[in-house]
């Protein structure tokens, strides 16, 4: 029982970990050719496509300030403190029981018995709140619950083989100081006789709480974002960076009064589109459209590669991270047209471009210049990309 708890935590934490680590990694264009064909087929049904929507901002800056501090702050550092945690207490583990040759009691394991868990439990948040898909959001809690059925496992082991450890569970809690978490279930749940059945009831309700707060949080999101609705053109544009309205306006019909692009937009005539607002800068563009990036990057092993790896283990070694990433706020803009389909390649409305279930597609992007000496920007060029990211035919995020 034990090794089949073990199997399906280190499975889910795996799949918690996989696609934050390899879109950073540099091997991620190979990781992609394998696992895209399973987000493909996540998206082939509306049962299941709602399950790869991101439920926290990922591709924009917004204008929350508690959702930037979630994503910049809390959770990069949350995934930094979980891995060395992690590694320190791995240390002390393994050094108390083969050099000491008994349990490990201080430190840490003074006040919990499972910091370990806790660790994994915080790096793995950290890595949610980089790549927030909803599929991962469930994927990590029941790695949650499955941390504690292993936790209790564990417990009756460690009490048929040392008595005395019942004194030790006794005067220390399972994983955070003052055990909130089994206060609030007794309070809860308390009252159901068994136990099997006020887990199972604690699990429904977790499920379904944090699903919906997902769901929230991406409204939220969304009613953040620098968006601004074009009807007449079919379109929903989107700033990176937060700027006004008449701005976005500006950028976007000076890409739309080009001949290509329209005609480009015009073959699509069933559909709708997103209009992305890139800086000139944006540190993932290849996200939204294949660009011509030299995929032999991802072949070639260079330090640069692992320091900016590294640069998400140790968040405070790179206080340019955010920029690095999403760009600065400027004038030179690349804005990106995407069509927007529901399951199955279905044409929606407008009014549904933010759906769960909606996948965006890229058709043509405007290169727009700011014009010299303070002027009117300018369209520099036009480009056609393939029909995919860099990394293939998968769902995106567009906020």
């Amino acid at each position: 029982m034990k090794k089949i708890l073990k199997w399906l935590a280190s499975a889910l934490y795996g799949l918690v970990m996989i696609e934050v680590l390899i879109m950073i990694s540099p091997f991620a264009f190979y990781w992609y050719s394998l696992y895209a064909p399973t987000l493909q087929r996540l998206h082939g049904s509306p049962a299941t496509a709602w399950m790869e929507a991101f439920f926290l901002p990922h591709s924009v800056i917004t204008t929350s300030p508690v959702l930037e501090f979630l994503r910049w702050q809390v959770g990069t550092y949350a995934f930094s403190i979980g891995v060395l945690a992690f590694i320190l207490l791995g240390l002390q583990v393994y050094f108390t029981k083969y050099i000491r040759k008994r349990v490990a009691q201080s430190w840490v394991y003074s006040r919990i018995r499972h910091p370990f868990y806790l660790s994994l439990a915080v790096a793995a948040f950290g890595l949610l709140t980089m790549w927030p898909r909803i599929i991962i959001l469930i994927l990590f809690l029941g790695m949650m619950f499955i941390y504690y059925f292993l936790a209790r496992f564990e417990e009756n082991q460690m009490l048929a083989k040392f008595p005395e450890y019942a004194d030790y569970r006794a005067r220390t809690a399972m994983f955070l100081p003052g055990d909130p978490g089994g206060k609030l279930f007794r309070m809860v749940f308390g009252w159901i006789p068994n136990r099997r059945l006020a887990l199972a009831a604690s699990f429904a309700m977790v499920t379904v709480s944090l699903v919906g707060g997902g769901l929230l949080l991406r409204r939220v999101t969304i009613g953040h974002s620098a968006t601004d609705l074009l009807p007449e053109d079919r379109v929903m544009a989107i700033a990176i960076w937060p700027m006004p309205e008449r701005k976005i306006q500006q950028v976007v019909y000076i890409a739309l009064q080009n001949d290509q692009v329209r005609e480009r937009l015009a073959r699509e005539s069933d559909a709708v589109f997103t209009a992305h607002l890139l800086p000139e800068d944006y540190g993932m563009v290849s996200m939204f459209a294949d660009v011509g990036t030299e995929h032999r990057m991802f072949t070639r092993v260079s330090p640069g590669r692992f320091k900016y790896l590294l640069s998400f283990v140790f968040p405070f070694f790179n206080r340019g991270l955010k920029n690095q990433i999403m760009g600065t706020p400027e004038e030179n803009f690349r804005v990106v047209f995407s069509r927007v389909d529901e399951p199955g390649a279905k044409p929606m409305t407008l009014a549904q471009v933010t759906d769960l279930s909606a996948k965006m597609t890229p058709i043509v992007i405007a290169d727009i210049k700011a014009g010299a000496s303070g002027g009117d920007p300018r369209l520099e060029r036009v480009v056609v990309p393939p029909r995919r990211s860099l990394w293939g035919d998968i769902t995106m995020p567009m906020f």
